[in-house]
């Protein structure tokens, strides 16, 4: 969906139809009227339009009666107020919306091969995917094709995951587009995949090395890097904990990566992370424990994934430490969000988390038109290099929110229809 393209406004058609029973003789010709309006019109992206009409009078003398009507309404002018300034957010990713302009662009008229569906799956169920969710839902309407979207649920996360990636591709899934809780674990699956003609994508979490054809999300080194350099000018020094999901998991070990290469040679230190395996209440003891196994030793808490910004905002207001333990938290839920506006969270990590649904179903509706490497093609002016397999990520980017921007980035969600990504 382009949210760039401007919408029509209709014409307001003014009737005026003003009776004076005047003394022929006294009546005046009426001078033309200028209108001013503000007209809110809701569609997905909601704005607020001037217009200004230009109503001419004519004057008809009929039987002693002077009627005055209406004969043109003029539109002088019309201002798409809060769709430009969603377009100039700096949170909003341009080039992403650029990128799918251009798969649209580069399959117009063509249609994947019959009976084509995609399966898109998460590596767990939580609030974070809810914008995914979204984005792939628009995906799949505008592109006409069926798209699953799926999370696993059991006690066992990874088991579940990959016997769910069996399923899709035993069952001839088009196209495959998940979050690897195990970097390795999913490779022979994709092998098997790939062989068979499946269209194997990662997003979010990659399964670095195997033979799936692109990665979609943020270079999580980076955003690792992004949460430290945030701690640095916050906190400054002493001992942060972290906590995280999946140890197992690429996006959580390249986060971490990143943190502790900008830290080296400071007075910071990632003392330890504490995994959970993305259970909440898990995560709660452990911001717990952390407060009070370190005591005043304790600067803060660096959290890798999406509730575990709520969980620690949790123990630091029921330790009664507000303000005096700083938190820099991964994503911006709901709950993060609310916990900025408290003064609890000092900086929030984002991703776009919305177009890891949306473009998911646009790219591998290309590969399945175009195959993979015209596809790739396409996109390689939104692609960057992973390591030593080339240039397979399309990098979504990442979002450094704080309390003077937040609401600058609630903005652009609104853009968007989405509350939280």
């Amino acid at each position: 969906m382009n949210f760039q393209n401007t919408y029509k406004v209709l014409i307001l058609f003014i009737t005026m139809a003003v009776l004076a029973a005047l003394a022929a003789c006294g009546a005046q010709p009426a001078e033309p009227q200028t209108i001013i309006q503000t007209v809110v019109v809701e569609k997905e992206v909601e704005k607020v339009v001037e217009v200004i009409e230009t109503v001419e009078v004519e004057t008809i003398v009929e039987k002693e009666v002077e009627v005055e009507k209406v004969v043109t309404v003029e539109v002088v002018k019309e201002v798409e107020a809060m769709a430009e300034s969603a377009e100039e957010n700096p949170y909003r990713p341009n080039d992403l919306f650029e990128a799918v302009e251009d798969l649209k662009a580069a399959t117009e008229g063509q249609s994947p091969p019959a009976g084509a569906k995609y399966a898109f799956l998460t590596n767990n169920m939580s609030p974070f995917w809810t914008a995914a969710q979204i984005g792939v839902a628009r995906s799949s309407s505008e592109l006409g094709v069926p798209i699953a979207f799926q999370a696993p649920t059991s006690s066992d996360l990874l088991t579940q995951q990959l016997s769910m990636l069996e399923t899709f591709v035993n069952d001839g899934y088009t196209g495959v587009t998940f979050s690897a809780i195990d970097r390795q674990a999913p490779a022979s699956i994709i092998e098997k995949a790939v062989e068979q003609g499946t269209i194997m994508l990662n997003m979010d979490s990659d399964a670095t090395g195997s033979e799936r054809a692109l990665y979609i999300g943020m270079s999580d080194y980076d955003a690792g890097r992004a949460a430290a350099e945030a701690a640095l000018e916050i906190i400054g020094e002493g001992k942060v904990v972290g906590l995280v999901g999946f140890a197992t998991a690429q996006n959580a070990q390249d986060r971490i990566a990143g943190v502790n290469d900008v830290f080296e040679g400071t007075e910071m230190e990632l003392v330890e992370v504490l995994i959970d395996d993305v259970k909440p209440e898990v995560a709660l003891s452990n911001a717990q424990t952390a407060i009070q196994k370190y005591g005043d030793e304790l600067a803060g808490f660096i959290t890798f994934y999406s509730y575990d910004g709520p969980a620690a905002c949790q123990a630091i207001k029921q330790a009664g430490k507000i303000g005096e333990l700083k938190l820099v938290a991964f994503d911006a839920e709901p709950e993060t969000q609310a916990c900025m506006e408290e003064g609890v969270v000092q900086a929030m990590i984002g991703q776009r988390v919305y177009f890891y649904g949306y473009l998911s179903g646009y790219v591998m509706n290309a590969m399945a038109i175009l195959g993979e490497e015209e596809t790739m093609t396409v996109l390689e002016p939104y692609l960057d290099e992973l390591g030593d397999e080339g240039k397979i990520r399309l990098n979504t980017g990442v979002d450094v929110i704080r309390d003077d921007t937040l609401d600058l980035y609630k903005a652009y969600l609104d853009s968007v229809g989405i509350a939280s990504q």
